[in-house]
């Protein structure tokens, strides 16, 4: 089993499932979706995704940044299912953190994804409405602090 990090689209259990259709995949059943966050980095959207057609979800290390997301416990097939999904390692690359529980208690190591140092941008590169509202209904679904989900809301999406 793995323990895997999700802070973007891949929070949403929906959206997953969809493309393991399209892919005639699987679909991929966590054994647990519990709430975390990332300590020590910051959310960003400075990577366009040619298969969204629009900015997706990347995390930047910065002093005092918070990301929050899902801890999902995958198997062995699962994992390799998010590795292709995150086009690693050409796009994203698997990186090990550490996260914590929401209210701040250190929990585990896990595998998460972050945008080649190659693709990444120096400007903000604006998610579709569809694509934001991914991250913002999961967010308020898992109760992610207020704090958060008003920076996800005011965050500028693609006209």
């Amino acid at each position: 089993m793995h323990l895997y990090f999700a802070y973007g689209s891949n929070m949403d259990k929906e959206d997953l499932d969809r493309w393991c259709e399209e892919k005639n995949y699987p679909k991929i059943t966590p054994k647990s979706r519990i709430p975390a966050k990332l300590v020590g980095y910051r959310l960003a959207f400075n990577y366009s995704s040619s298969l969204r057609k629009c900015g997706a979800a990347n995390i930047m290390e910065v002093e005092n940044g918070e990301v929050y997301g899902l801890l999902i416990e995958i198997d062995n097939d699962e994992l390799q299912l998010i590795r292709e999904k995150e086009g690693c390692p050409k796009y994203y690359q698997e990186i090990r953190i550490f996260v914590d529980s929401l209210a701040g208690q250190r929990m585990v190591e896990a595998i998460t994804y972050k945008v080649a140092k190659n693709k990444e941008s120096n400007c903000h590169k604006p998610p579709s409405k569809y694509y934001l509202h991914l991250i913002i209904s999961n967010a308020i679904k898992h109760q992610f602090p207020s704090f958060y989900i008003e920076a996800l809301k005011r965050i500028k999406t693609k006209k």
